[in-house]
């Protein structure tokens, strides 16, 4: 069965709502690519949800319906106009696809039903996140302190607005990294795909008798063997002694400009540059 979903979706069916309760387990960002078949796996027990960067003109579906009492393999929920749709599998072993129509370009997604189902899908326009220049100018200062206040506010939206969560890459890693007097632990760190940024949260411990003096803004990543300068960070810059502080930094792309795609499963060491009163750089011990 084939359907026409912008002129029959005439109503939503609420399974974006059904997440709080049975949210699928994996979150994926995609890079738009109307040369790709894009195969989604989904589950009978939990929506899935699918984002576009803005509203979309149509949906062809095929084995989709947009009513629970219709039989079909896969429901489908769509209010046209809206950036997101959901399907869920009405069947264990269901198989259907759907052809997006965005921007005057056709998007082919193929479902089918999977132990390891998708939560949420968020795709992402290649031209904005893919190539150096258009990384560039799109992650501004504006939309990098976005992303520090995005992060900062994670437990919240994930509480109130799950689906909306759903779209940021989470881990809480606890990794540390040792100094001759004080020591640092990423609690938490974000992944935000279309502008390439990991933003993490840390904890400065001061052990010693003498505080801390640091520069936020020249906090850096190591992973591997790569530094990642903080493109933003929010910090104090001071640790008193025998005490403890909170920071958060991000850093984004590579250093020559390029997308890094670095994951928020990266071993991360966290570098410190401390400064004495005179403001001289200290090289971190």
């Amino acid at each position: 069965m084939v359907i026409r979903c912008h002129s029959l979706l005439s109503a939503t069916v609420a399974l974006l709502a059904a997440v709080v309760a049975h949210a699928a387990s994996a979150v994926k960002q995609f890079p738009l690519d109307e040369r790709v078949v894009y195969e989604i796996p989904v589950s009978t027990s939990a929506p899935t949800t699918l984002m576009f960067p803005s509203s979309l003109t149509a949906i062809e579906g095929a084995n989709v319906s947009v009513n629970p009492e219709t039989p079909a393999p896969v429901l489908l929920s769509y209010t046209p106009g809206r950036t997101f749709f959901s399907v869920r599998a009405l069947e264990p072993n269901a198989r259907a696809a759907v052809n997006v129509i965005w921007k005057n370009k056709t998007y082919v997604l193929h479902f089918a039903v999977s132990p390891e189902a998708f939560g949420s899908v968020t795709f992402y326009e290649d031209e904005l996140a893919g190539r150096s220049a258009s990384l560039q100018k799109r992650v501004t200062p504006e939309t990098l302190l976005s992303l520090l206040d995005r992060a900062k506010s994670f437990a919240l939206v994930a509480q109130q607005y799950p689906e909306a969560a759903q779209q940021i890459e989470h881990a809480t890693p606890g990794s540390v990294t040792y100094y001759r007097d004080f020591r640092v632990t990423v609690e938490e760190v974000f992944r935000f795909d279309p502008e390439d940024t990991l933003v993490f949260r840390i904890r400065f411990e001061n052990l010693g008798e003498n505080e801390v003096v640091y520069q936020p803004q020249r906090l850096a990543a190591r992973i591997g063997q790569n530094v990642y300068y903080a493109s933003i960070a929010d910090a104090s810059g001071i640790v008193p002694p025998k005490a403890s502080t909170t920071g958060i930094f991000a850093v984004t792309g590579t250093p020559r400009g390029g997308r890094a795609n670095l994951s928020v499963k990266n071993l991360v060491s966290v570098i410190v540059p401390r400064i004495d009163r005179d403001a001289k750089l200290v090289t971190p011990q």
